[in-house]
């Protein structure tokens, strides 16, 4: 089975997305365990932008295979009406 390039691009950015999450999550369990007792903004920060990046990934995406499946079931129809 041949995969799309949008789909890889999906599958790359799920894995980056949650390799970026286990590293922040690593962040904070380290400031937990040496009881930093300071804000941690900048982490915050940056998993929220990783993560609304990724959610609109993948509604352009679920959009793009909404429109390319209304295309195939068209196309199915229409051989079936032909067979």
């Amino acid at each position: 089975m041949k995969l799309e390039f949008s789909k890889w691009i999906l599958i790359f950015e799920t894995l980056l997305v949650a390799y970026v999450s286990y590293r922040v999550l690593g962040f904070v369990e380290t400031a937990i365990a040496t009881q930093f007792t300071g804000s941690l903004p900048y982490l915050t920060t940056f998993i929220s932008a990783v993560w609304a990046a990724y959610g609109a990934s993948v509604s352009f995406y679920q959009n793009k295979s909404g429109k390319e499946n209304v295309k195939k079931i068209e196309t199915a129809v229409n051989m079936n009406r032909d067979a």
